[in-house]
């Protein structure tokens, strides 16, 4: 949908001197050349940092990479196992805990351990490894429990399944504060990690622990990119990290030339042709599927479709009903939220017939719309159930740790979090909450766009570009400007009169749903458009997709 703005709200890049000298150095376009100029090159960086972003080398980066205060333990417990050793799996219930989940149990298989998985219900149960599993999983016994994508802070119940004599191995990504579980097998690289390390997911924790140690083959390892690539993109983590891009262009090849069985019928429902498999993909169709199971249902459930389970077909359809659910769902919060007048609370909104496995999402568009940060809240039983979420310069952590004594459990990252609180102590952290949220300082970055001629950009040099990505978080898909020149025609495109072609003359931008915009083109000063590679009937061809309408 093509929206407009101001150009007082954009940063816009004009290439000069220094992107000439670093296309010159590089021998590259300068497009490519003006790409990594925003991205922080110049030409006093080192030769290894550029190739960091043009050609990531993967195991260089996992050669030197250090995943923190890692006791060798760990690595012993794992290698210890054989076949008959009874394994427990420990998960969460979004896409980086299922993926994780998915790693771990794979990593036991392959050493011919029995193994079992066990993912929290996020209404009745919430995030974390919680005590009645805990004693469940001790009175049953096992041979090793491995705890992903949470643990880090379950004192309780980590020490309660190691007086049972069970060693716990935990592997997490989550901020460590406070009183940490007592397991001394603990891999987390927020714990005296390099920064590399600490941008990872927990799924890409696990792979990495894994490849670092040999733990399996490494030609296995690598046919487990996908899982990484899944967590990676659904976490949101850091792709300026080249660890990261790297994991998810490793994973990207896996999904495009051999997909799993479950995630092969999901694409093909969801009209996605697995060669042309990209980013947007994944983040978009894919991953919303995945995560509608811990969602609204049962986690497990995506758990299944990325292993070759029975009945993989009516998995991936009631998937799919999940995720239109959610839609749903996540559409009647949004028209609640945006007609309500609330005075006392602009920031911590709670609503008792809110379903609490669509609130993160939620959350999360209405801190991008509003730059603002917002926690949404939902009652279990007697619990409150909440998610908080954060703009640029804020810390959700922070927040929460100052609230900890009142809260029954929480945890997560600086941008997002989630907590629990006892519906009588719900009041009193409601209103600290909101006073605290509303002393937010927020940082109003502008967009940065590179100002380029549409006619100055063939797909040779986008092909270029690509060599970026994958795009994602901190490393957006470039964003191009160039000036509204007056000469121009407006042309309409399809057959319901709301899309138009933008005729530049040399060049054309698509814009779709921009028939209204464009009419009126007094105040238009620009064009923000990005570029789309786009194949039909075997002809591969670059597309120039209008996105802002530029005003004064």
């Amino acid at each position: 949908m093509v929206v407009i703005c101001s150009k007082d709200e954009l940063n816009i890049y004009r290439p000069g001197n220094t992107a000439i000298e670093i296309a010159a150095r590089l021998d590259c376009s300068l497009f490519q050349a003006a790409l990594l100029e925003m991205r922080g090159v110049t030409s006093e960086t080192s030769d290894s940092v550029i190739r960091s972003w043009i050609s990531p080398d993967m195991e260089s980066m996992l050669g030197s990479l250090d995943l923190g205060e890692t006791n060798s333990l760990a690595v012993d417990v794992f290698r210890s196992l054989d076949e008959g050793s009874d394994v427990v799996v420990y998960g969460d219930y979004d896409v980086d805990g299922i993926s994780a989940t998915a790693l771990a149990v794979e990593m036991a298989l392959y050493k011919k351990a029995s193994v079992r998985y066990f993912i929290p219900h996020r209404f009745n149960q919430g995030y974390g490894l919680h005590s009645d599993v805990a004693a469940s999983i001790a009175k049953r016994k096992c041979d090793l429990v491995v705890v992903v994508d949470c643990g880090t802070q379950d004192v309780g119940s980590v020490r309660l399944i190691k007086e049972s004599g069970i060693p716990v191995v935990i592997i997490d990504h989550h901020l460590a504060e406070g009183e940490l579980a007592l397991s001394d097998t603990m891999v987390n690289p927020q714990i005296g990690g390099d920064i590399t390390a600490k941008r990872l997911c927990a799924a890409g924790v696990i792979w990495c622990w894994a490849w670092q140690n040999e733990l399996i083959p490494r030609e296995k390892l690598r046919k487990l990119l996908d899982l990484v690539a899944l967590a990676t993109i659904a976490d949101c983590v850091s792709l300026a990290s080249p660890l990261n891009r790297v994991l998810v262009q490793g994973g990207l090849d896996v999904l495009r030339r051999a997909p799993r069985p479950g995630l092969a019928i999901l694409m093909e429902k969801l009209g996605i042709d697995p060669a042309v498999l990209d980013p947007e993909d994944l983040a978009m169709k894919i991953i919303p599927c995945l995560n509608a199971a811990g969602r609204l249902y049962f986690a497990d459930l995506a758990v299944k479709i990325l292993f070759d389970s029975e009945d993989l077909s009516e998995k991936v359809d009631h998937i799919i009903d999940l995720n239109k659910k959610r839609r749903e769902l996540s559409s009647k919060i949004l028209e609640q939220v945006d007609g309500e007048q609330a005075e006392t609370y602009q920031y911590v909104l709670t609503d008792k017939d809110w379903s609490v496995g669509v609130l993160s999402s939620v959350a999360s568009r209405i801190c991008s719309q509003r730059n603002a940060p917002v926690a949404l809240v939902a009652s279990v039983g007697d619990i409150m159930r909440g998610t908080l979420r954060m703009p640029a310069g804020g810390d959700a952590v922070g927040v929460l740790k100052t609230l900890a004594a009142k809260l029954n459990t929480w945890g997560g990252h600086r941008l997002a979090a989630g907590f629990s609180v006892k519906s009588d102590n719900w009041h009193e952290v409601r209103d600290e909450m909101e006073k605290m949220l509303s002393k937010v300082k927020v940082s109003s970055d502008k967009e940065d766009l590179l100002y380029w001629s549409p006619s100055e950009l063939d797909l040779k040099a986008w092909h270029e570009a690509e060599k970026l990505g994958p795009f994602g978080m901190e490393n957006p898909c470039p964003k191009l400007y160039s000036p509204y020149s007056g000469n121009v025609k407006i042309l309409p495109l399809g057959k319901n009169g709301k899309h138009v072609k933008i005729d530049l003359g040399e060049s054309t931008l698509l814009g779709f749903g921009a028939a209204e915009i464009v009419k009126d083109r007094e105040s238009l000063m620009g064009w923000v458009y990005r570029p789309r590679v786009d194949t039909w009937r075997n002809v591969t061809s670059l597309q120039l997709v209008l996105e802002k309408i530029v005003t004064v």
